[in-house]
């Protein structure tokens, strides 16, 4: 079960997973979460054996490396009785592709949204054709927008702390509240 100390430790390595766990200490103590070392290594294990953190990844600057091609899609499904075995078709087939950089089923006006990254447009031409002979049969609205991105890609949206989220606030917010 995770608690509000794990949940900043996880925001905290979310920025950066090489922090030693001095770093993480000195970050918890801003929020008056006074821990040994040792207790923030045994968190950091039992969220890792726990499964909660899978991994440790890099952040990259996205203005540093080649041009991407990055597209998005927007799927509304045909009704079908083959929709459900279908879907999971296209769940392991965007699970796979290494282009995917996040999918999902949605709730609203769309039924699926797929976030792609591409090393050119022929490249995401190209895999837009493979994609809709594949899955046609269950498409009924297929739209496909280029996307350029004005932030960095960030892990860390997911994993922030309402604390975290508070302080945003303070910073940002008083120019728009009148009293």
């Amino acid at each position: 079960m995770m608690d509000k100390i794990d949940e900043l430790i996880i925001s905290t390595l979310s920025q950066d997973s090489k922090q030693s766990t001095f770093e993480i200490w000195d970050f918890l103590k801003k929020f008056e979460i006074h821990l040994s070392e040792k207790e923030i290594e045994s968190r950091i294990s039992r969220l890792e054996s726990e499964q909660v953190i899978k991994g440790h990844t890099i952040k990259v600057d996205a203005k540093k490396i080649s041009h991407k091609v990055i597209r998005v899609d927007l799927v509304t499904f045909r009704t079908s009785q083959s929709l459900p075995k279908r879907t999971e078709d296209l769940k392991k087939y965007l699970n796979d592709a290494p282009f995917v950089l996040f999918s999902g089923k949605t709730r609203g006006g769309y039924d699926w949204i797929t976030i792609k990254s591409f090393l050119s447009n022929d490249m995401a031409d190209e895999e837009n054709d493979i994609y809709r002979n594949l899955f046609g049969d269950i498409i009924q609205i297929y739209e496909v927008y280029d996307f350029v991105p004005q932030t960095n890609v960030s892990l860390y949206a997911l994993a922030y702390t309402e604390k975290e989220y508070e302080e945003f606030l303070k910073e940002w917010a008083p120019p728009f509240i009148r009293n």
